[in-house]
């Protein structure tokens, strides 16, 4: 019990105690340090769960199939996202989410070991092309995740009944629909797209504009590489080095799909996908009626630079982003004016640069034009 005179009870204002004997209640030093001990408990909890996140898209993207079959929790399912949090496809919830929506949608697709927050302008998170769209020309923007260790086909099939339940649960007409993608997510999108034309879904008939953000579509260098590897490792007559070519070839089905560009159940159904370097590749040339764009990037400054020359962007080469086949069948005619390349830009940085953002907002302001391509 306090036994101290009255003037003993007055607070004591340049005292770092962080209670008033009293009183119970904080001091304003106290009050401001655990203002900022919250701040950066939330910090770490945000961090925490990004760092939880990355990590289950790599692991998807690195054995995504296994998970997938074996109904694994880890498994992500196919779906669109917002601010982290699965996207319910109902007219009340695309209204509370979207407030100011309109008839132009934007579904922005990732690559690869990915997740919808790749797209997020570094120190900036809130940034990214679709919320630009959003602000600068009034679409709606959709943020697809997925798992991305899966066969592309497969994923173009769940996209497909994906963008059906969209249009259905859309609360208004959707005049326009654009399509954003990185890497793989292009594949995907081509397959979806591929899906759509032959079931004659509706809102494929509302696709106007696809951009292709280093998408590898006759195939990435690193998987080929990756084939050749297990291939020649599993031909030693010592078992523990053709462990190491069984390893190399335990790789999702997703990433042996990017070996040649597959988009297409019949591009590998049925066969030995750790066959060397056999590409079994289909035709599928890109769909009519919208524009296409392509926008790469390279490692240095001059495009004759050999390390650019055979390594692009550090995953993907020029040529196949472009679609420029030996082979006839397997070219897609991509029009000049719709490529742009930026020098010393990795793979990873196309999907969150302000240099690539306007560039896709000039093209997103051009006139749409239904499109003939040319295959070279």
């Amino acid at each position: 019990m306090n036994t101290s005179g009255p003037s003993n009870l007055q607070p004591d204002l340049s005292s770092k105690t962080a209670f008033v004997q009293d009183s119970g209640f904080l001091k304003p030093q106290a009050q401001t340090s655990l203002i900022l001990w919250k701040k950066r408990l939330r910090a770490a909890g945000k961090s925490l769960q990004k760092g939880a996140n990355v990590g289950v898209g790599i692991l998807n993207g690195v054995v995504g199939d296994y998970l997938h079959h074996h109904d694994n929790p880890l498994a992500v399912r196919m779906g669109f996202y917002f601010k982290g949090k699965p996207l319910p496809l109902t007219p009340d919830a695309l209204r509370s989410v979207y407030p100011h929506m309109t008839s132009k949608i934007c579904v922005i697709i990732h690559g690869l070991v990915c997740d919808e927050t790749i797209w997020n302008f570094p120190g900036s998170p809130q940034t990214n092309y679709g919320a630009l769209l959003q602000r600068d020309l009034g679409y709606t923007p959709f943020y697809l995740r997925y798992n991305t260790g899966r066969h592309i086909s497969e994923n173009g099939r769940n996209l497909f009944e994906l963008m059906g339940e969209l249009m259905a649960a859309f609360p208004m007409p959707v005049r326009e629909i654009i399509f954003i993608t990185h890497s793989m997510g292009g594949l995907v999108t081509r397959s979806a797209c591929d899906y759509g034309l032959r079931a004659d879904a509706a809102w494929v008939k509302k696709v106007r504009k696809l951009f292709y953000l280093g998408s590898p579509h006759l195939g990435a260098p690193l998987e080929k590489l990756a084939n050749a590897a297990a291939f020649v490792l599993k031909k030693f007559p010592r078992p523990y080095i053709k462990i190491i070519g069984d390893a190399i070839n335990v790789r999702s089905s997703g990433i042996k799909d990017l070996r040649f560009g597959y988009v297409t159940d019949a591009d590998w159904a049925g066969r030995d996908p750790d066959l060397f370097l056999k590409n079994t590749k289909n035709r599928l040339p890109l769909m009519e009626g919208a524009s296409h764009y392509v926008i790469t990037g390279r490692l240095t400054e001059n495009p004759m630079h050999p390390v650019s020359r055979w390594f692009g962007d550090a995953l993907v080469r020029k040529p196949s982003a472009l679609g420029r086949s030996r082979r006839m069948e397997h070219s897609l005619g991509f029009p000049p004016c719709h490529h742009r390349e930026y020098p010393a830009m990795g793979h990873m940085k196309l999907a969150h640069s302000p240099e690539v953002y306007d560039q896709i907002r000039e093209w997103c302001e051009q006139p749409i034009i239904h499109e003939r391509h040319i295959h070279e």
